[in-house]
């Protein structure tokens, strides 16, 4: 067993621990309590642990400022209160109203979300927010001329629980029911966000472009996000509602909000374990400090600021026993930096040959034809047509503003073209989005490195097998044996690519956070990124800038193998003409837009217009 594997094991017999203890904890907390006060603040803060969660998944996992999450943990306490009281003499079942509750919250999140997916940041806060203080208005004014609401006396007298024959009334039965509950939500948080809608989501906050021109389905994406969160508030209304025995309108005011949100901060947006710490913390701190009177609410604040300063990341963020240790193969023992290039420079970087050596075909595969794409009146891209053959190596050279990298953007649907037609493998796919290009079989890198910085090297890549897997929200959440073979399949798949690239990208670097890698390195793991997508075109956005000479021999070496050992069919554009000369079949050249010429290397880099627009003068 090596030192790697053995960390690891430790790293989850630590976690198996914590678990335990946690466990031990719920289960004597209520039978230790002094009174039955300390046993409500008990099962409020199993409460407001789904509810920080439940704000985890939109604002922490998706990074999607919802104001309105307070509005769904009210609409499903109302709804739960309408279905199990003498407001309409309806007496729904518990095990029914509880989901009924939850799906139809969820559904008014999802229309929320489907008029409000295209706004961003304050925008989206604005229509959210608008949203709760309708909401809030509608609590206080539907009792009349029919009572709906009940107005600001809200709806009181709910029905008791009664699960199965066992009547739940005790505050000791109902601290259970809470935290039975919250277990349940901790469980599918944690299966939600390591499977591909956790890694979907994550990629969307960390670089929303990135994301969809890697596969993920951007709009669908955060749709579900804010639908999850509202099933999860409203879940937790309808319990808030039985526990309370009423709801009211001012349970579900701003104040509400911002406590909740706080919690998610505090904790460390995205860390689970970090969230429910928060929220356990936030919960019970305000009751000891209530004997301080005038100055709780100013203690309480101080605390708070204190707290984020000290810990800005969140509590939880890089606890070191809790994460993955595994040793480093360029330190020693005394954990010092190796001295060795071997380490850098090793002549193993490029993929190995299985017995066939592919070679330029002649299938067209990608076309471009008259395409041209106006910015407000400046021609960007003046009707260009090329061709693309299989297994080709097509490189796209000109000076800086010559309409390459929007070459790129049309190709992988970030811009639709103002004219012209695209097509791939013979079937246009001109105004497809990128996720649905990706899916197509074209993926690209970026001139300027856009990867999920705060996601793991394995995370990074795995995000690109969100197009080519299908494992749905039951699945993840049940982890069905379809789930899993799919995130067996994703792992086999991604390691076999981060490999080629030797141990760069691989050992302790798979659970390495892209922004700790070296430039180069951080090069290397966006084209991974852009092969695990399993793409059939790769459009390459000058792979070798910013790297030295040693790096840029090895990356020219690699992206020759890609084509020869692979059969990939490759787009570049490059400045740095050595390399250009190097791995390409056919050399385009662009100025201003426009197609200056075509041909070899040697063809184009003599040709007087090119030379022209390099230098800005005729060769004498």
């Amino acid at each position: 067993m090596n030192a790697a594997s053995t960390a690891l094991r430790v790293s989850k017999r630590d976690r198996y621990l914590l678990y335990s203890v946690f466990a031990i904890v719920l289960v004597a907390a209520p039978h230790v309590m002094p009174d039955n006060y300390w046993l409500r603040i008990y099962s409020m803060t199993g409460l407001y642990v789904m509810l920080a969660l439940g704000l985890n998944v939109v604002a922490g996992f998706a990074g999607l400022l919802d104001m309105a999450y307070v509005a769904f943990f009210g609409l499903g306490g109302y709804i739960f209160a309408l279905l199990s009281s003498n407001q309409f003499n309806i007496h729904f079942p518990f095990p029914l109203t509880l989901p009924l509750a939850a799906f139809l919250t969820m559904g008014v999140g999802f229309a929320l979300g489907s008029t409000s997916m295209r706004l961003k940041g304050d925008y989206l806060a604005i229509v959210t927010l608008a949203f709760a203080q309708i909401f809030k208005l509608l609590l206080l004014n539907l009792d009349r001329p029919v009572n709906i609401t009940g107005g600001v006396n809200g709806i009181f007298n709910l029905d008791p629980i009664n699960l199965f024959g066992f009547r739940i009334i005790s505050p000791i039965a109902y601290s259970y029911l809470m935290w039975i509950a919250g277990l349940l939500v901790i469980i599918g948080c944690f299966r939600l966000k390591n499977s591909r809608y956790g890694r979907g989501w994550e990629a969307i906050r960390e670089d929303e472009l990135a994301a969809e021109a890697m596969g993920v389905n951007t709009a669908w994406m955060k749709l579900k996000a804010f639908a999850c969160g509202a099933c999860i508030a409203g879940a937790t209304g309808a319990l808030f509602a039985s526990f309370q025995d009423s709801v009211f309108p001012n349970n579900f005011d701003f104040p509400q909000l911002v406590i909740v949100y706080c919690m998610v901060i505090l904790g460390g947006l995205g860390n689970i374990l970090g969230v429910v710490i928060g929220a356990i913390l936030l919960s019970i701190l305000p009751e000891f400090l209530r004997e301080y009177g005038a100055y709780r609410m100013m203690s309480y604040g101080l605390i708070l600021i204190l707290l984020m300063a000290l810990r800005p990341q969140g509590i939880m963020g890089e606890i070191g026993f809790l994460a993955k240790r595994m040793k480093r193969p360029d330190k020693g023992e005394a954990g010092v930096l190796k001295a060795s290039t071997e380490l850098y420079y090793e002549p193993k970087e490029r993929p190995e040959h299985t017995g066939k050596r592919f070679s330029k075909g002649d299938r067209l595969i990608l076309e471009l034809k008259e395409v041209s794409q106006n910015f407000g009146g400046v021609l960007a891209v003046n009707s260009l047509s090329f061709q693309l053959l299989e297994r080709e190596i097509l490189s796209i050279i000109g000076p800086n503003g010559a309409g390459k990298t929007t070459v790129f953007n049309l190709i992988s649907g970030i811009y639709p073209p103002t004219s012209g037609a695209i097509l791939f493998e013979g079937k246009s796919i001109s105004g497809l989005k990128p996720h649905q290009v990706v899916g197509a079989g074209i993926a690209r890198t970026f001139q300027n490195l856009r990867l999920f910085s705060n996601m793991t090297v394995l995370d990074n890549a795995k995000v690109s097998q969100f197009c080519r897997t299908r494992s749905g929200p039951l699945s993840i959440l049940l982890h069905l044996p379809f789930h899993k073979r799919e995130e067996a399949q994703t792992d086999r798949r991604i390691k076999e690519v981060l490999a080629l690239f030797g141990t760069r990208l691989t050992g302790y670097r798979l659970e390495q956070k892209a922004i700790f890698l070296s430039y180069a390195n951080r090069r290397r793991l966006e084209i991974a990124r852009a092969m695990s997508t399993e793409a059939k075109v790769l459009l390459l956005d000058e792979p070798t800038a910013g790297m030295n000479p040693q790096e840029t021999i090895e990356m020219t070496d690699f992206i020759k193998a890609l084509r020869d050992a692979l059969g990939y069919t490759i787009i570049v554009i490059e400045h740095k003409l050595n390399v250009v000369r190097t791995i390409s079949d056919r050399v385009i050249a662009l100025d201003y837009g426009r197609k200056i010429t075509e041909g070899s290397y040697d063809q184009v880099a003599n040709n007087e217009e090119v030379i022209h627009a390099y230098l800005g003068r005729k060769r004498r």
